[in-house]
């Protein structure tokens, strides 16, 4: 059993394997994938892991998926997420801002899907919440580490820097072995 399994689209597929000691890390990530590939994948398959850490949205705005629908599609996985893997943590990473978002007018829509998810997963973790329950659930703000500023990304304005990914394992090892350590 690994400690977290990452799944979503390209930004995680190009970490490949996020340096973050002492946890081990296998990243299933898939480039362009959308959130309905997730939402309609067989998550059995996925390794065994003390957590899972999604990222995946991104590409929909790319592709035209409406908001409200990428939304469904996030709430879905995660569900499914949560309940096949029910001692699982499970960490969703923000919708990330970036230059090619901003330049395509993006970046209020992208605000719009990270307040809903982080809604749905504080009322999924909420005692009063009775239906649905899952207080394995957790939101990442991937904007608190990355900011939209041009010398995070590549030349395509979405996709990060080496520098940008060494950024994120530095201040991401920390963070993940006390989500990981923590009980809620």
């Amino acid at each position: 059993m690994v400690d977290i399994v990452m799944i979503g689209s390209s930004i995680f597929e190009f970490w490949q394997q996020p340096h973050w000691p002492p946890l081990s890390v296998s990243n299933q990530a898939v480039r362009g994938s959308q959130s309905q590939y997730w939402r309609d994948s067989d998550l059995n398959t996925l390794p065994q892991a003390k957590s899972y850490l999604v990222y995946c949205g991104s590409n929909d705005l790319i592709y035209g998926v409406s908001p409200r629908q990428t939304i469904e599609n996030i709430k879905a996985l995660l569900t499914q997420l949560t309940r096949l893997q029910p001692s699982a943590k499970i960490g969703y990473f923000s919708i990330m801002k970036c230059p090619q978002k901003e330049d395509a007018g993006q970046l209020d829509i992208i605000d719009e899907i990270n307040h809903q998810i982080k809604d749905f997963i504080n009322d999924s973790n909420s005692s009063h919440n009775s239906n649905h329950k899952y207080s394995n659930l957790d939101y990442f703000n991937f904007n608190h580490y990355i900011a939209n500023h041009e010398k995070w990304f590549v030349e395509d304005g979405l996709h990060l820097t080496d520098n940008a990914y060494q950024r994120l394992d530095q201040q991401l090892t920390p963070v993940l072995s006390l989500w990981l350590g923590s009980d809620k």
